[in-house]
């Protein structure tokens, strides 16, 4: 914006609410260190600032004789020491609407010399628009996570009760069958104590990863390989589902990468449960690919080759399903895909009706 119009500097302003409760410079460029610190105690003495009158009226304000206005309103007093700093004269602000609502304002700092033409402030209301729809999505984006965090929370509160419940009734079934038998039949009572040891390892091991799940901080502490093998003992326990692993060495990846492969593995196997009516499932997590060192300056016989792509695989003998229709469980591939489309990987699906499925996540490993 600067270097298109010849400005000194500009401002993005978010205001949240009519009743001007939340103002914030969410971005800058070309202002004295401290200077948005000082301008925003200037609105909290309730000075009309341009961001905040354009915002009101919903177009364009232009102020003219700024340094002056500024130095003769004691109001103003935390913006009087950067006066001397500060060469521009003239401000212009747009409002920043989307969908008939306005979210904020973009504002542009002028110098004597670079009086902003009606061209100027057409450029500015532009790129004010382009601006208002990306806080507009950032703000659903924000929203949409709070939702997914929510549901989230739901879906475990329901998992963690029917687990804990059926486990505990169970083994307090068991329990009560043995101390009988054991008065009456001793040898007899072996059999319900094995199936009260069997409950209770399934439901530690339905604990481990619910408990899993709850801290996300555990992913980095122990590490995504540790997760996908809590989720498959999980599934083996609760559902008497045999599950295979071939799972790699921990992969050499940032944290955000890990949490959305273990989301994919998580909701690949949650499909599986709900919808596949499977007997054997195999999750597999490996490298493949070749990064060849010379290609990033990286050479000499110790220059090692790296894998370029980290493969997550989670196949199925289920009754399948045709990818390309609706079928149950279609929302949670789409999210699936998208966690791995946000990576700049991808997610194939092949599956038919009677012949089980295979979901695989290509994502990209970065050096």
């Amino acid at each position: 914006i600067v270097r298109v119009t010849g400005g000194a500097a500009c401002t993005v302003v978010l205001i949240e609410d009519d009743d001007r409760h939340s103002w914030r410079v969410a971005a800058s460029f070309g202002l004295p260190e401290g200077y948005v610190q000082a301008l925003e105690a200037v609105w909290r003495t309730g000075v009309l600032l341009p961001s905040v009158d354009a915002y009101e009226q919903r177009r364009p304000v232009v102020r003219s004789d700024v340094r002056r206005e500024i130095a003769g309103d004691p109001r103003c007093a935390p913006l009087h020491p950067f006066l001397d700093a500060v060469t521009w004269d003239t401000l212009v602000a747009v409002p920043l609407v989307v969908r008939g609502q306005a979210v904020g304002s973009l504002v542009g700092y002028y110098t004597p010399e670079q009086a902003p033409r009606e061209d100027d402030i057409a450029f500015l209301s532009i790129i004010a628009d382009q601006a208002a729809v990306a806080v507009e999505n950032a703000r659903l984006f924000v929203e949409a996570q709070g939702k997914a965090a929510l549901e989230e929370r739901q879906r475990l509160a329901r998992e963690l009760h029917d687990s804990v419940s059926q486990a505990l009734y169970g083994i307090a079934l068991g329990a009560r069958t043995a101390r009988e038998l054991l008065e009456r039949n001793p040898p007899q009572a072996i059999g319900p104590i094995d199936y009260v040891a069997s409950l209770a390892e399934a439901g530690l091991a339905e604990m481990r990863a619910l408990i899993f799940e709850l801290r996300p901080e555990s992913l980095e502490a122990e590490g995504l390989v540790a997760a996908i093998a809590k989720q498959a003992a999980a599934l083996r326990a609760r559902h008497s589902i045999e599950v295979e692993t071939s799972l790699d060495d921990e992969p050499d990846i940032p944290l955000h990468v890990k949490e959305a492969l273990y989301r994919i593995a998580q909701e690949a196997l949650h499909n599986i449960v709900r919808h596949a009516r499977a007997t054997l499932v195999h999750v597999s997590l490996r490298p493949e690919g070749q990064h060849d060192p010379s290609e990033h300056g990286e050479t000499g016989p110790a220059a090692p080759t790296r894998p370029t792509w980290l493969v997550l695989e989670v196949q199925d003998n289920g009754q399948g399903f045709e990818p390309e229709g609706p079928f149950p469980g279609h929302l949670g591939l789409r999210s699936m895909r998208e966690r791995a489309a946000i990576l700049g990987g991808t997610l194939e699906i092949h599956s038919a009706p009677g012949a089980g499925a295979r979901v695989t996540a290509r994502i990209p490993i970065s050096r």
